[in-house]
């Protein structure tokens, strides 16, 4: 890190509350908390070559830690979140906070409609690795 620069930190995720309807129902589905599930999700957006809209997403539903959403795991989806805004041409410094919400929520509507119970993740996982 350069000097002047500050370091990027989670800050608490506020999910739309479409997000936390349907993370919700895919807990209910699989016994999965919805950290657990917002994590895949994030990584299904990250995967989606196109950039998210935050404007899409309310700020209505529940918040999240970032020590529960990610756990031990944090630095590792800090290091996808920043490579993902420098392919995007985006300034981690200014969207950092805005575009990893909007990555999770996204996930949301992406997994959703992929998952009726927990054997349904090793079929996702099986393809994703195609």
């Amino acid at each position: 890190m350069t000097r002047g620069r500050k370091l990027l930190q989670f800050n608490r995720v506020r999910l739309s509350s479409r997000a936390q309807s349907l993370y919700g129902g895919m807990k209910h589905k699989t016994g999965l908390g919805i950290n657990v599930l917002a994590r895949y999700g994030l990584c299904l957006s990250l995967k989606d070559p196109s950039i998210p809209n935050p404007d899409e997403f309310d700020e209505t539903g529940m918040e999240i830690l970032p020590s529960i959403l990610f756990g031990e795991h944090e630095n590792i989806y800090k290091a996808l979140m920043i490579d993902r805004l420098h392919r995007d041409e985006l300034d981690p410094e200014l969207y950092f906070q805005k575009m990893t919400r909007s990555h999770i929520c996204r996930g949301a509507a992406a997994l959703f409609p992929r998952i009726n119970d927990l054997s349904d993740f090793d079929d996702i996982i099986q393809q994703e690795k195609k």
